[in-house]
């Protein structure tokens, strides 16, 4: 591999959020040392601090464990996965409002 994926998708879900390494780590009440050894030096979480990763910034597992599936841009990504959590939250009306919508601006475009 020639870059750390885990680091980087976390790092740009971060800077996507506006939060820093220090706001992320005190969320996490971890370190904001460990966060950026997770972004900057490919330290790999345990499974606690990565679940908060995941939940606190909104990252969809598949973005982090298949990477290959997200390959727009990083911010382009993070703003669909960004997108498809908040989807989950809405009920079927609005999930039909919001559809037939991007149908629309699809058109237009």
């Amino acid at each position: 591999m020639k870059h750390d994926i885990l680091g980087e998708q976390i790092k740009n879900a971060r800077l996507h959020k506006g939060i820093s390494q220090e706001q992320l780590a005190e969320m996490l009440n971890c370190s904001s040392r460990h966060i950026m050894a997770i972004e900057n030096e490919q330290k790999k979480p345990g499974y606690w601090l990565l679940y908060n990763l995941i939940r606190t910034l909104n990252i969809p597992a598949d973005t982090i464990f298949y990477p290959e599936r997200h390959s727009i841009s990083p911010k382009i990504d993070t703003s669909i996965d960004e997108l498809v959590n908040m989807l989950y939250l809405c009920d079927e009306k609005t999930i039909n409002a919001i559809t037939a919508a991007v149908h629309e601006l699809i058109k237009t475009k």
